[in-house]
């Protein structure tokens, strides 16, 4: 087959596209493989992912008894060369040959995919190189923007003084308890995003948030939020360690 120029996907991933796992020293971005493949198909348009056989199985035997898969993207007469990537559980060990299940297959395809898709496309190699993520063109989306610019050119008290306004004093009647308390946890969960999170890791945490619960509507996924939606965040932003500063 012919070796072509291949697409150079460098740079089209944003910071909206990409996720977290995990926490503290054991947090780990990435980008989901469905969207890997949905830019696949937008921007490398015809490049297929195919596994190589070896005999009648996908999976390839190494010296020492586990697994691999061999990977390539064909494209008609065209090919890139084969990507070897490890079966591994879910502590990034291989895995015996004999104990090799159709799931730890279907995983380490997914995964070994994107990492073909990044040596030979460029396409999310910032995450593997570390390399700086690009914000999305639309400066006015929240997942580019982090949540904290709610409260820009709007004077707030510090984060202890809130607390006491929320504790000791009674809400104004012209407006609300739930008004008032909705804007408590909204004021909570912004203090605890720039205490927890890092500013790649608000956007992608506040994107993954407002896909998760249906946040489609313009403007901050915070005021989008439900009470009980607030406090699961501030819940689970609690229980993260503080950035180093």
């Amino acid at each position: 087959m012919n070796t072509p120029v291949f697409p150079n996907l460098a740079g089209v991933i944003t910071l909206s596209d990409v996720k977290q796992k995990g926490s503290g020293s054991y947090a780990a971005d990435y980008v989901p493989w469905a969207k890997i493949t949905q830019l696949l198909n937008e921007h490398a348009n015809g490049w297929l992912p195919e596994l190589i056989a070896e005999g009648s199985s996908y999976v390839h035997k190494a010296p020492n008894g586990t697994g691999y898969l061999c990977i390539q993207f064909v494209n008609g007469n065209c090919a890139t060369p084969i990507w070897p990537y490890a079966i591994t559980d879910n502590r990034n060990n291989p895995i015996p040959y004999d104990k090799i299940s159709a799931r730890d297959l279907a995983d380490s395809h997914r995964r070994g995919l994107c990492s073909a898709a990044a040596a030979f496309f460029s396409l999310a190699y910032e995450l593997w190189a570390r390399d700086e993520v690009a914000q999305a063109s639309n400066p006015e989306t929240v997942e580019t923007q982090p949540e904290i610019q709610l409260q820009q050119g709007t004077p707030k008290p510090a984060a202890r003084q809130r607390k006491a306004l929320s504790t000791n004093s009674e809400p104004s009647a012209s407006v609300p308890v739930k008004e008032t308390l909705q804007q408590d946890l909204i004021n909570n969960a912004v203090d605890l995003i720039q205490l927890k999170l890092d500013r790649t890791a608000q956007i992608a945490w506040i994107a993954d948030k407002a896909t998760k619960w249906n946040l489609d509507a313009a403007g901050s996924k915070l005021q989008q939020m439900t009470v009980d939606q607030l406090q699961t965040c501030i819940d689970e932003l609690s229980g993260k360690p503080d950035i180093k500063k």
